[in-house]
């Protein structure tokens, strides 16, 4: 007959190894879309941005600690013509973000002047970033699913 001891050790240990390869698994998930998003967003931004505006404007801070993960995507610096570019200005942001959810406006809307302007918008962040946040959400739930 087993000892009941050796039991609750065997259970508490699978529990762990379940919960560490959970762990793993969607860490990795994280750093997969992230770094998907970071070149996406790089491709978008050289392919609509044409020679004359071949700007480094993604930046991509990924760092693992306490057994998480933060990243994020952002543009680099205080410019406010990475926001210009993303979204435009005048007509054309209103246009581009008529398709966006009330949060990236809301970002959007930090960088409203006057709503004259002529700049037409590049997407290149959010629209990547929208994209890959609901694959990550369907593959995060196939995780937890499993």
């Amino acid at each position: 007959m087993a000892r009941r001891g050796a039991v609750i050790n065997t259970v508490g240990e699978e529990l762990e190894r379940y919960r560490r390869d959970k762990v793993k698994q969607i860490r990795d998930l994280v750093v997969d879309s992230v770094t998907k998003i970071e070149y996406l967003a790089n491709r978008d931004m050289i392919a609509n941005s044409g020679p004359e505006l071949n700007l480094n404007f993604i930046h991509v801070d990924k760092k693992i600690s306490n057994g998480g993960l933060k990243a994020e995507v952002g543009v680099m610096g205080s410019n406010d013509l990475a926001a210009y570019v993303e979204f435009g200005t005048g007509l054309s942001a209103a246009d581009i973000l008529s398709n966006y959810p009330q949060w990236v406006r809301d970002i959007a809307m930090q960088f409203y002047v006057n709503g004259q302007g002529t700049l037409e918008g590049r997407p290149y962040l959010y629209n990547n970033f929208l994209s890959v946040q609901a694959e990550f959400e369907r593959e995060l739930q196939k995780i937890i699913d499993k």
